[in-house]
């Protein structure tokens, strides 16, 4: 059995022993283990002393039903586990939250890694020995697909000061270099009304109102060079984030809201439907092992990038706004290659 399944099944288990207040035979475990994965009574034995080997708080009694004249082993976990003296958590949410760690990976190198390390090493001093063994063996077993990493330019007294001033509500004077059909714009002064930060692919975002033209923009932190919070204070009304991007497919906004229709290819289809792209998708199968999926929001950038990583497996059915840039975007892909070509004919000649 692959170890992966096997870290799915033990985390199972403790969420099976934490729904019954008296306790439960490995019997009745399996039954209820069966109906998410297939394994012998032994294995569901093995993985319950794995568990209380490990330190977990899980007592063993004996239990005589009605009617029987031998008592039954159950096993009772104690709900809750005391880390120090003020917070407790759930067997599984201390094994949820070793899983966790190694989604914050893309957070290495940035000003909250060193404290995210800091906290779990905290944890880990309050845990038993066997415990904090067993628990990284277990973490160790699922992997995360890599993520882009946070850009280490963000200075970590910016992040701070941007993140006190969306809070108490203050104005902020910035030092920002926009970019301009993909080229970097000299580095000007503007004043903010911050709303929110935003983290997306890996990289942290500024929700603010730039009080020169009144309008709410998005701007990249690795682009500010200055931040100061000053005392007047931020009077606008801020907006909602879900709402904010909800016709969105990253950072970039359309106000125009479109229905986006794609149709995808075999086998490719099966990768995309799996998957929750955006809040608004809706999948219908079709003929021939394709997918046709809608999407309500606007053509941008980001969502243009994401259909054309499918090169040839997807069609796009409307708007023809989406067409036109697929098209455009391609034929420019086409010409980059041909040109090279041609200069490696001519080198050669």
């Amino acid at each position: 059995m692959a170890r992966n399944d096997q870290v799915t099944r033990i985390y199972k288990v403790l969420q099976i022993l934490e729904t019954s207040r008296d306790g439960m035979a490995v019997k009745e475990v399996h039954e209820h283990l069966s109906d998410h994965t297939k394994v012998a009574e032994r294995t569901v034995r093995r993985d319950l002393d794995a568990l209380i080997e490990a330190g977990f708080p899980i007592e063993v009694k004996e239990r005589r039903e009605a009617g029987q004249s031998e008592s039954v082993r159950v096993y009772q976990i104690d709900r809750t586990v005391a880390i120090g003296k003020s917070l407790v958590l759930t067997p599984g949410e201390l094994l949820s939250l070793y899983f966790a760690r190694g989604m914050l990976q893309p957070l290495e190198g940035t000003c909250f890694y060193a404290d995210l390390a800091s906290f779990f090493l905290k944890i880990d001093s309050l845990l038993t020995e066997r415990s904090r063994e067993h628990l990284n063996e277990l973490t160790k077993e699922v992997s995360f697909e890599p993520t882009p990493r946070w850009s280490l330019g963000v200075n970590p007294d910016i992040v701070e000061t941007i993140r006190s001033a969306a809070t108490e509500g203050h104005q902020l004077k910035v030092v920002y270099q926009g970019v301009s059909k993909g080229t970097p714009d000299v580095a000007k002064e503007r004043l903010l009304g911050p709303h929110f930060l935003y983290f997306s692919k890996g990289s942290l975002y500024l929700i603010a109102e730039d009080l020169g033209d009144h309008k709410v923009k998005t701007f990249a932190l690795p682009r500010m060079q200055v931040a100061e919070m000053l005392t007047d204070l931020y009077e606008g009304e801020r907006v909602d984030p879900e709402k904010y991007f909800s016709g969105s497919f990253g950072v970039y906004r359309q106000e125009k809201i479109e229905t986006i229709e794609l149709v995808f290819r075999a086998p490719i289809a099966s990768y995309v439907k799996e998957r929750r792209w955006h809040s608004s998708q809706r999948v219908t199968a079709l003929t021939a092992g394709e997918i046709r999926m809608t999407l309500e929001m606007g053509v941008t950038p980001d969502l243009v990038q994401w259909v054309l990583g499918y090169g040839a497996d997807v069609r796009v059915n409307k708007p023809e706004t989406l067409q036109r840039k697929i098209k455009e975007a391609a034929e420019a892909v086409v010409e980059l290659y041909e040109q090279g070509s041609l200069k490696r004919m001519k080198r050669a000649s």
